[in-house]
């Protein structure tokens, strides 16, 4: 992971010098085709997904180790997308890059991913289209909440690929408050009021791993989630936290079970041995 980290960042000071250079002899017309090249130049890891290769575009550190532990961080996750059918629908709620998405592609599924962040969501597009999953995977730059509204993204980072952001307020996945180190103006639904205006493909399945506002957005899926059309969900939730209680007992009161709660011990150590994927399914 060390030698990983400094031949991307040293892949990514080149581009940056390169940028800066040209900038300086030619003006914006030469800047913005740079701007392509270091684009270009910045590494494409192909990772063996069992089923097949997927492509990932990793431009700095975070999308690279997030493409390396698509297997191994939450095996979890892997096992509850084999056992799609493949005429499934899964919504990503909570992206990321879209390492889940591209793998629930490459299975042949079709799925709609939902990430906030902008730098994330650009690097999902690339993986969408380095993969040519775009008749497969949809992605969306928008937030899900218990609320339908204008807001703010607070991201704890702005580096691509890192997580522990919150839309609505700065409460982090403790539920500590945390200063922001930008604020992103953001659209908000409720997944309720989203498929209700839009009308998207209808899930079969549904993961949310948004670390922190997990419970709100159940709330706002409280029409979507009675409905027996969505068989199963996958949401990381704190166990030390009274959401996670109240979180499972509106999954309950939606018609859910909870089945398994699962991490891989060593992704998970110090504060965050006490997150887990909560994976429910329509009681029969």
């Amino acid at each position: 992971m060390k030698m990983m980290g400094i031949k991307t960042k040293l892949l990514e000071y080149f581009a940056a010098l390169l940028t800066a250079f040209v900038r300086l002899l030619a003006g914006r017309q030469a800047s913005q085709a740079l701007a392509t090249l270091a684009e270009r130049i910045a590494p494409v890891v192909v990772e063996d997904a069992g089923i097949g290769r997927l492509k990932f575009f990793c431009p700095s550190r975070f999308p690279e180790w997030r493409a390396r532990t698509l297997m191994t961080k939450e095996p979890e996750t892997i096992r509850w997308i084999d056992g799609f059918e493949k005429t499934d629908v899964l919504w990503d709620v909570g992206a990321n890059v879209g390492v889940f998405s591209l793998y629930a592609g490459l299975r042949g599924l079709s799925v709609v991913a939902f990430e906030p962040s902008p730098g994330n969501s650009y690097v999902l597009s690339r993986n969408i289209e380095l993969n040519g999953f775009s008749e497969r995977v949809s992605s969306y730059c928008i937030a899900f909440n218990d609320e339908t509204r204008l807001d703010s993204f607070h991201m704890s980072s702005t580096e691509l690929g890192t997580a522990l952001s919150s839309f609505g307020e700065a409460v982090d996945w403790k539920g500590e408050a945390y200063t922001a180190k930008f604020k992103q103006a953001m659209l908000g639904f409720t997944i309720d009021d989203f498929i209700r205006h839009f009308n998207p493909p209808f899930p079969n399945h549904i993961k949310i791993d948004v670390d922190g506002i997990e419970m709100k957005i159940v709330r706002g899926a409280a029409i979507t989630l009675a409905d027996k059309r969505v068989r199963s969900a996958l949401i990381e939730l704190n166990i030390k936290l009274d959401d996670c209680q109240e979180t499972i007992a509106l999954m309950e009161s939606y018609g859910f079970r909870l089945d398994k709660r699962e991490h891989a011990d060593e992704f998970y150590a110090g504060d965050e041995n006490s997150v887990f994927n909560h994976i429910f399914v329509r009681k029969s």
